[in-house]
């Protein structure tokens, strides 16, 4: 039976005079299961179903255009219906794909649970600040915080207001393990396995400046995967900065007699300016010079080749942190442990 005649079957749209809303209840029934499993879906509760019987009950809600009572939802639990979710001011005036992609993501996941995503940030002299007036006016049921910084003063902060909270990051051994991460480090190690499979042999690499643990476990993923190689693979140069520092650099070492083979960059937004500079200086990137990036989001997909890079499972990510959210919210704390996403590379045209 088609998706279409289910609904019909379900809702009575074939009745031109039926304009009854479909029902939990009708979820239950396409699905194959109880009332009570569609409840806990539509509230994480993950101990409760399978992955399977989220898929089916998730499908379900798409074909009926499932969408649950928000105001009754609101009355009867008496929260906000919102997740808060914090961005650096960095992140907010730099046009940055990723983050485009990620917010994107997120808010379609907390859509499916029938929540909005409050997005916010902070000033550069009180950064907790804000977290403390969400908390005291009762804005948010829960707070996703990005960019962690392992032992994070935000998330000790929510810590000790109870507040619910997830971060897209890992913490600290001694903070709550509520996060959800990649491993930047297996991720670009089998990035640079792929280019090293193909052949290419002299390594340059292109980073950003910064202390971030992200930032140091792409770069050292870079360097294990080189020493598996050695000797026949090799690091003919690394450079971390930013602007256009890493602009310049990438120029000054592809108009050497002995330039790199490949250009490993550690995100999509700088591999867009290693492409760009290989534009400029006539190189056919892909044939003359391999240009790879981490994120695997849109910026990739707009340069001429594509970007071969780690791709990110933003779909996956930000499910995982809704649904954690929601299992805090609705039960307390969970005490489960970290998660880690895996990554996967995604093959365009410039390697």
């Amino acid at each position: 039976m088609s998706d279409t005649a289910d609904r019909e079957k379900m809702t009575g749209t074939n009745d031109r005079r039926s304009n009854r809303r479909p029902s939990i209840d009708d979820v239950a029934k396409l699905a194959g299961v109880s009332r009570q499993t569609v409840s806990n879906v539509l509230n994480g509760r993950r101990d409760y179903f399978s992955a399977q019987t989220h898929a089916r009950v998730t499908a379900a809600m798409d074909t009926l255009s499932y969408k649950p009572n928000r105001a009754a939802q609101t009355l009867r639990s008496r929260r906000s219906m919102q997740i808060g979710y914090h961005m650096s001011g960095e992140e907010l005036e730099t046009v940055k794909g990723f983050t485009l992609s990620f917010l994107q993501a997120l808010i379609k996941a907390a859509a499916r649970r029938e929540y909005q995503i409050l997005v916010f940030t902070h000033t550069r002299e009180d950064p907790l600040r804000v977290f403390s007036e969400l908390i005291n006016r009762g804005n948010v049921d829960a707070l996703i915080v990005s960019e962690s910084q392992v032992d994070d003063p935000r998330v000790r902060m929510l810590s000790q207001r109870d507040l619910p909270f997830v971060s897209f990051g890992r913490l600290a051994s001694h903070l709550p393990q509520q996060w959800v991460d990649i491993d930047n480090a297996d991720g670009m190690a089998t990035l640079v396995d792929y280019l090293a499979d193909r052949g290419y042999r002299r390594f340059a690499y292109a980073g950003a400046d910064g202390d971030e643990y992200w930032k140091r476990e792409r770069f050292h993923g870079f360097q294990r995967a080189l020493e598996r190689h050695a000797p026949g693979a090799a690091a003919v140069d690394v450079f971390q900065g930013s602007g256009n520092a890493i602009r310049e650099h990438v120029r000054h070492i592809l108009s050497r007699p002995d330039r790199p083979d490949a250009i490993v960059t550690g995100s999509d937004s700088i591999a867009a300016v290693v492409v760009n500079v290989c534009h400029f200086l006539g190189l056919r990137v892909g044939r003359d010079v391999a240009v790879t990036g981490f994120d695997g989001g849109a910026m990739g997909l707009i340069t001429e080749p594509t970007i071969t890079s780690v791709r990110i499972p933003l779909d996956e990510v930000a499910r995982e942190l809704i649904d954690r959210c929601l299992a805090e919210i609705d039960g307390g704390p969970t005490g489960r442990p970290g998660m880690v996403v895996p990554t996967e590379i995604f093959r365009g045209g410039s390697a």
